[in-house]
């Protein structure tokens, strides 16, 4: 009676271990072991989970680094808490390794030798899937479309901006091209001018020719510009291969200076 007592409270202790175990991991934030980056080729990355622990052509793995909390005084460790700084898809499976494709990594981070998990909140997948929509270098619409204006925003689903971005430019170089033939024609007219003529019809000449030629510049700068804001607009939207930040918005609200005068603020959330 005693052996089979003493029997049941080794299998329970056995039992009981390994489930302390994993509840002190949750607590602590430490990251079960899911597999290692082991080799790093440019967007190619090798893990050290294959076919044998069930993985397969396709999956989704977050790339986990431990974030550390510091006290800013004494320098004593607060908490390490595992957090996703990017992601990778499966491309190839081998019985003990895999072969895949980075989706997207925090900039500046190397994932040599990084934990990999397994995603399984579908929020989560979704959150990818909107990041490489936004991403030209991930995914996303290709970074060649910003050379049209309004092409990158139509592509990524902003049509408004995008028609309004393509109307503005072709309006602003069509009409400075129209602006400058009719300053030419213009010129062509002043310097067809018979001579002995009064002043003022010489002038007349000019003076339109030259307003034609003025109005063409101004509506080329503006085109230019607007080429270059539609630039500033890709890079500013589009992402880069840095964090994923889905959260970003751009309000405009009223407030006071230091000395009370009413202020616009321009405030852009990251």
């Amino acid at each position: 009676m005693v052996a089979k007592l003493m029997t049941g409270l080794m299998l329970a202790a056995l039992i009981y271990q390994p489930a302390v175990a994993e509840a002190q991991s949750a607590s602590t934030g430490v990251m079960p072991d899911k597999g290692l980056i082991i080799r790093v080729m440019d967007r190619l990355l090798f893990i050290d989970m294959g076919r044998q622990e069930g993985v397969q052509e396709g999956d989704i793995f977050d790339i986990v680094d431990a974030e550390v909390v510091t006290h800013p005084l004494s320098g004593d460790t607060l908490s390490v808490t595992p957090r996703s700084v990017g992601a990778l898809r499966v491309r190839q499976v081998y019985p003990k390794m895999a072969l895949a494709e980075l989706m997207h990594i925090q900039a500046a981070r190397d994932p040599m030798l990084m934990r990999i998990a397994p995603i399984q909140d579908p929020e989560r997948l979704l959150e990818i899937e909107r990041f490489l929509k936004q991403n030209p270098m991930n995914g996303g619409p290709s970074s060649r479309s910003a050379l049209i204006p309004g092409l990158h925003q139509f592509r990524k689903g902003s049509r408004f901006k995008g028609l309004l971005f393509l109307s503005a430019e072709l309006a602003a170089l069509g009409t400075g091209i129209a602006y400058r033939m009719s300053s030419d024609d213009w010129f062509n007219q002043y310097n067809d001018l018979p001579p002995g003529l009064a002043p003022d019809r010489y002038d007349y000449y000019f003076n339109e020719a030259s307003d034609r030629r003025a109005m063409s510049n101004r509506l080329f700068w503006a085109a230019g510009a607007l080429y270059a804001y539609n630039l500033i607009d890709v890079m500013w939207t589009g992402g880069s291969s840095g964090s994923m930040n889905l959260e970003r918005k751009l309000s405009v609200g009223m407030g006071h200076s230091g000395t009370g005068t009413p202020v616009v603020q321009l405030l852009r959330r990251f």
